[in-house]
């Protein structure tokens, strides 16, 4: 980027803003268009609108470019005209605007799913790191280096809810690296136990296990109680799932012990862990070793406290009912619910939800329940969903 701090500008529109901010920063539309990850021919459209309708290009733009956030409109002292005169400054403190757009995509991931957070976020990671690549000489450096960490993470929980497991997996790879020059403890376990979910969806509980006890031992006495419980539910998933029901229940015990300390908690890593998530993770570790009454019980205390707007784990939590249904040999009940999760894992694509209600599905037709009517209904919601979207329930 270019080290002057304002630039003559003619008579603009935002098109022409963003082309003299490029020009700048010496990149051809060429560059640009690569950083964006679009054609030069949208680069070259883009910039002959006077308004860029797509609020995040423009988010995108202010982040990279340094352009003032009000010159492209994003916020509310924007000024309506420009005359020969008019000089722009640059944005003397992007970086905070980079934590915004990042704390934001998050926000849309815990509600959204990776349905609304997947778009555009290839574009937000290439920004995020051509940012920290600028910022080597300046203070924001760590910061920035944190963000990257940050996007990276999140981009492989997304790659994971979408059971892409190769990818997720290298993303997270990609989060430990910047994390570990920054000899951030926090950071690192955070990227852990991203990888330790991607093995959990890839039926590997072992594997899981290295990944998630060695994110436990990285932030040991350390505080950071949200991660610290988030980690250790997970890792009673991975316990129960091989049979340990005594480290299971030993591990959610130390979790339930940390909820105390998480008033003032002040953590970077966007992990969600209060009293209705360990209630979730008790019940799924009730119906993976099959104790369907203590499940039950627990999932309903959970659901009746979970924020209705955290649409993924809902989904979660509901089809982990359905399985316990299914434990207990209640086909009704478990199909209606199983619809219920499918519908709303459906709306939000939420790929590893929806494979385990397929894989519900899948036992029921062969336990002599195919002609039941909610066997039955079930199919024919998962035959339609993999029929408009191409066969996306297909394991990978």
């Amino acid at each position: 980027m270019t080290d002057r701090h304002v630039i003559q500008m003619a008579q603009m529109h935002q098109g022409r803003i963003v082309a003299a901010y490029r020009q700048a920063a010496n990149l051809s539309q060429q560059d640009l268009a690569d950083y964006m990850s679009v054609s030069v021919h949208t680069v070259q459209r883009m910039e002959k609108q006077a308004v860029i309708k797509s609020f995040e290009r423009r988010q995108f733009l202010v982040a990279f470019l340094g352009i003032p956030a009000a010159s492209l409109q994003l916020d509310t002292d924007t000024q309506d005209q420009w005359d020969e005169r008019t000089v722009l400054l640059y944005n003397d403190d992007p970086m905070s605007f980079v934590e915004d757009m990042v704390n934001a995509r998050w926000t849309t991931f815990d509600m959204g799913g990776p349905r609304h957070t997947v778009r555009g976020l290839s574009r937000l990671v290439k920004a995020v790191e051509s940012f920290a690549q600028g910022t080597s000489e300046r203070g924001w450096h760590r910061r920035a280096q944190t963000q990257l960490c940050v996007v990276y993470h999140l981009q492989g929980l997304v790659e994971s809810d979408l059971l892409h497991h190769h990818q997720s997996l290298a993303w997270q790879q990609n989060a430990y690296a910047v994390a570990s020059e920054l000899n951030d403890a926090e950071l690192m376990a955070a990227a852990r136990e991203g990888e330790g979910i991607t093995f959990l969806r890839k039926q590997q509980p072992r594997e899981a296990i290295d990944y998630l006890e060695h994110a436990r031992d990285l932030i040991q006495g350390k505080g950071l109680p949200l991660l610290r419980g988030g980690t250790l539910c997970i890792l009673s998933d991975a316990y129960a799932r091989v049979g340990q029901a005594q480290q299971c229940w030993r591990t959610l015990d130390l979790a339930e012990n940390i909820l105390e300390q998480t008033a003032q908690a002040q953590e970077r890593t966007y992990t969600a862990f209060n009293a209705a998530r360990l209630n979730a993770h008790k019940g799924i570790a009730a119906v993976t070793l099959r104790d369907y009454d203590r499940a039950f019980r627990l999932l309903d205390k959970s659901l009746k406290t979970y924020d209705p707007t955290r649409v993924p784990e809902r989904a979660r939590l509901i089809v982990r009912q359905a399985e316990a249904y299914y434990g207990q040999g209640d086909v009704d009940y478990c199909t209606d619910t199983a619809k219920e999760a499918f519908t709303l894992a459906a709306a939000v694509a939420g790929k590893s939800t929806l494979m385990r209600v397929k894989n519900l599905h899948t036992k029921l037709l062969h336990d002599g329940s195919a002609r039941e009517r909610g066997t039955v209904e079930l199919g024919m919601m998962i035959a339609d969903y993999e029929r408009k979207n191409r066969s996306l329930l297909t394991q990978q």
